[in-house]
């Protein structure tokens, strides 16, 4: 039997911390080995490398991006296939806005409450400055708070609340937005 391996590289910390919590488990279902590559301090030749050499084992890969100041996902991915000559434009993922949206799509409005924020019907437009606005005082860290985040989270509620988010699950792990409807 082949085995099949998705290479996932994600821009940052936050990009890491909230695959490994959220998607690598319903990703597990659907290939053998997930693996997380965070890309943003890899130099262009060395993530081009690692394409080629995903491709050559008859891996699969995609390419997280946040879409930062860039008008539209089409723009974003014409920037990431000029920076990294291997990559496919089928193999890129755009989060809408930041990564920082996904992490406040699927968390308990209950939790959100009770940090003083109210809960968001879409976050297709939180940006990481807002995002840093919502933290609760009480906070030592950011990365606290995304871990508490992360606590009390529900893929059901993110789909629903990030469109880009639920473009991601659909792609590369359909049968887990079935399972979380």
């Amino acid at each position: 039997m082949r085995m099949v391996r998705m290479n996932i590289f994600v821009e940052g910390s936050d990009d890491l911390r909230f695959f490994e919590r959220t998607l690598v488990p319903v990703l597990r279902n659907r290939y053998d080995e997930v693996r997380l590559i965070p890309y943003a301090s890899l130099r262009r030749v060395v993530v081009d490398r690692l394409i080629r050499g995903i491709e050559r084992m008859g891996g699969e890969y995609v390419i997280v991006t946040d879409i930062d100041a860039e008008p539209s996902v089409r723009s974003k991915k014409n920037y990431i296939l000029r920076r990294f000559e291997q990559a496919e434009p089928r193999a890129i993922a755009v989060v809408v806005m930041e990564i920082e949206s996904w992490y406040v799509a699927g968390a308990d409005d209950g939790f959100l409450l009770g940090c003083g924020v109210t809960p968001f019907g879409a976050t297709d437009r939180l940006t990481k400055e807002e995002f840093d606005l919502l933290i609760p005082r009480r906070y030592i860290s950011r990365v606290e708070f995304m871990l508490d985040l992360l606590e009390h989270y529900s893929l059901d509620r993110g789909v629903e609340r990030n469109r880009s988010l639920g473009y991601f699950l659909h792609r590369y792990a359909p049968e887990a937005v079935t399972s979380h409807k």
